[in-house]
């Protein structure tokens, strides 16, 4: 004769049989998937907001441009001893004065920035940006070797005048003020941003050509 028990199954046995746990490589595999996609929206994030940025820079020195033109249609004198009423904005790509610019009232009427020429507050970009060159349609440059470049306007006209360090002027217009990460050579939108000045007064924040 032989005997023999038959285990009977519980509810909660069949509850717990039932209950799967992560393994240790689908836990990893899993953590692995979750950190590359937040790394690629950081990035992008991160892209997103420096674009951003690089356009409000361009669009500050854009203001301070139209500033100095309005100032110079607009007759304010102070102090100056030449019949022209001139202001504009001075701009360097020399180290350490290339993440500022200049609002100047040409005094003298030369198309430089002299002593006591300065007119209001330095502007100055974020440290993540400089002023890389001003350039034709072409691209070549008109700060030649001076690597300063001043853009002014002479009342009673809107026009742009383009004079750089070394007194040689150009007006045909229009020019390209590259504001550009620091240090890079990139040329695409999240690199570089173009102010364009024309000729006949026009200023504008663009891509670069």
């Amino acid at each position: 004769m032989s005997f023999y028990s038959k285990k009977t199954t519980t509810a909660s046995d069949q509850i717990h049989s039932d209950i799967r746990a992560f393994t240790l490589i689908e836990l990893m595999v899993s953590i692995s998937i979750i950190v590359m996609v937040t790394s690629v929206v950081m990035v992008r994030q991160s892209s997103f907001n420096g674009a951003v940025l690089l356009r409000n820079q361009a669009y500050e020195v854009a203001f301070s441009l139209r500033q100095a033109q309005l100032l110079a249609v607009s007759g304010v004198n102070s102090g100056a001893s030449t019949a022209k009423q001139q202001y504009g904005v001075n701009l360097s790509r020399t180290v350490g004065s290339n993440q500022t610019y200049q609002i100047f009232q040409d005094k003298d009427g030369d198309g430089q920035i002299d002593s006591g020429d300065a007119y209001g507050l330095i502007g100055r970009l974020d440290r993540r940006f400089e002023i890389r060159d001003v350039t034709r349609a072409d691209g070549s440059s008109i700060m030649g070797t001076s690597n300063v470049q001043n853009i002014y306007f002479t009342r009673p006209n809107f026009d742009a005048i383009f004079e750089n360090g070394n007194s040689t002027k150009y007006s045909a217009g229009p020019v390209y003020i590259e504001v550009a990460k620091l240090g890079s050579s990139a040329t695409d939108n999240g690199t570089v941003r173009c102010v364009e000045v024309t000729g006949p007064g026009q200023i504008q924040v663009m891509d670069c050509p």
